[in-house]
């Protein structure tokens, strides 16, 4: 039976929250950004489930949270990722690692969307850095075909995401 599950989320430019919403309406909840939600009150929900996009490895988001949720013993944890890279190019376990301690990575389940790039809701610092990673990656010699793969993801404005990749999400919860 499906307890009481939250879907709160960190969206900068609109795919986080996308797939937060679209979460959200299959389990028949609310999702709700972590800007506007006070902590104490996800004691009242069996289930969290966490999104933000991945930045440079990190989980937008996540650090404003994590020690927060994960003290919460009781709780499940579901956490899932956005990002422009194609879901066959990530390593989930690399994810876990730069974000999570090894205690904490026992204690939740995570999912990967594929989402995309939108440059016109992208802020100066983040432009910048994707500026410097294409440069790089434009003059690079021999690229891999992921190499290829994410420059051509990166140099403009895409969306990728699909309601059915949280299918995965969804089937799991139900489980729980």
């Amino acid at each position: 039976m499906l307890e009481k599950v939250i879907v709160l989320y960190k969206s900068n430019t609109g795919f986080t929250q996308k797939y937060a919403e679209w979460v959200a309406n299959e389990l028949n909840c609310s999702a709700i950004s972590i800007t506007e939600i006070n902590v104490n009150e996800l004691q009242s929900y069996d289930t969290i489930v966490f999104g933000g996009g991945l930045y440079a490895g990190k989980i937008n988001g996540l650090k404003s949270i994590k020690n927060d949720i994960f003290k919460m013993n009781d709780k499940n944890i579901i956490i899932f990722v956005t990002g422009a890279t194609p879901k066959e190019a990530i390593k989930i376990e690399e994810i876990k690692n730069a974000n999570f301690s090894l205690k904490e990575k026992e204690n939740f389940h995570l999912f990967y969307f594929h989402s995309g790039m939108n440059y016109e809701k992208m802020g100066l610092g983040s432009k910048g850095m994707m500026s410097i990673f294409k440069a790089i990656l434009k003059i690079k010699k021999d690229k891999s075909p992921e190499e290829q793969g994410m420059y051509d993801t990166i140099t403009k404005s895409n969306d990728y995401s699909k309601k059915e990749y949280i299918n995965p999400l969804i089937e799991y919860i139900k489980t729980i």
